[in-house]
């Protein structure tokens, strides 16, 4: 994500926690980023501010992760949660109601400008000429 894109982001971001902290609340809002990408962009955003919670550890995939009793505390302590959407976070969406029930919630691919890309499968490298290709099948680079 660029610069840019990331400008025209903050005022999703920043919507949120300004509606909930109220106007003379001095306090940093909790916000909880769902995984380690988005939890690096709400960092960039909070810079000065305060450091958001990552939910789920880098090391793990969210796909089979068992939330730990911290992670849900976090969540039930948040002011935000930021996620990377529905379709990717179907799994958190339900603690929304229950244990995260107090807490604005921002699904990214809900905003304004975010590009989602079709699902690939496979893994793809980047040629270091800002050529992305699947790994497999694709000796040729005469032709870049």
């Amino acid at each position: 994500m660029n610069p840019k894109q990331l400008k025209s982001l903050f005022p999703a971001l920043a919507l949120p926690m300004i509606l909930s902290s109220g106007a003379l609340k001095a306090d940093v809002p909790n916000v909880v980023a769902d995984i380690a990408p988005v939890h690096s962009l709400v960092s960039m955003v909070m810079d000065g501010v305060g450091e958001p919670k990552l939910l789920v550890p880098q090391n793990m995939t969210p796909h089979h992760y068992s939330m730990r009793p911290s992670e849900a505390k976090a969540l039930q302590e948040a002011d935000l949660v930021v996620y990377v959407g529905h379709d990717m976070s179907p799994w958190l969406e339900p603690l929304f109601e229950t244990v995260a029930a107090s807490a604005d919630t921002l699904d990214l691919s809900e905003v304004d400008g975010v590009l989602q890309l079709a699902y690939r499968e496979g893994p793809v490298f980047d040629d270091h000429e800002g050529h992305d290709h699947e790994e497999e099948g694709h000796d040729d680079h005469d032709d870049h």
